[in-house]
């Protein structure tokens, strides 16, 4: 069984685009301490992205530049691999989050140690999918939510840090 940091991709990994998604390689841009974060874990975790990017679906991301960026991604931090939903919220199915498809077959696929797993996201959608199968989740204050809204939150982080890289994972 391996530990293993699941990561959403906007707003944790790049740069969070306000009401807009990542269309080309310009407006794609690492946080500022994914890199220190993900030097400091990598040999101790292995990391997995699970995201919704409904973008493709409407049309506005086109999925072979989905397809380029998550071959750099997964080249440039050994990322093990990417799980996304190219749905609409409206279109119901099983695999965008907070519903957990996605997040099973990834557990399922690399025989993950959920009792040392985290998922790392940015909001309210990634902890409910990170909780219903009992990982501990980790709100980082890069991304849609802002510190204010996740107190109110009726369910609570496992941790919340303003950046990664003021995150410590190793035991």
């Amino acid at each position: 069984m391996v530990k293993t940091i699941f990561l959403d991709r906007d707003g944790v990994i790049n740069e969070y685009l306000e009401q807009d998604y990542v269309k080309d390689f310009e407006e794609f841009r690492i946080i500022r301490g994914f890199g220190e974060f993900w030097e400091k874990h990598k040999d101790h975790y292995q990391f997995i992205v699970i995201t919704n990017q409904a973008g493709i679906n409407k049309g506005i991301v086109d999925l072979s530049f989905f397809v380029q960026l998550s071959k750099f991604l997964i080249q440039k931090f050994s990322i093990k691999a990417i799980y996304f939903c190219p749905h609409r919220p409206e279109e119901n199915c099983p695999c965008r989050k907070p519903k957990n498809l996605l997040l099973r077959k990834a557990i399922q696929r690399f025989s993950v140690n959920l009792e040392n797993s985290y998922f790392i996201g940015d909001s309210y959608t990634d902890l409910e999918c990170s909780e219903s199968l009992g990982i501990k989740f980790i709100l980082v204050l890069t991304g849609k939510t802002k510190l204010e809204e996740a107190q109110s939150w009726q369910k609570k982080p496992f941790k919340i840090v303003k950046n990664l890289s003021e995150l410590n994972l190793i035991n």
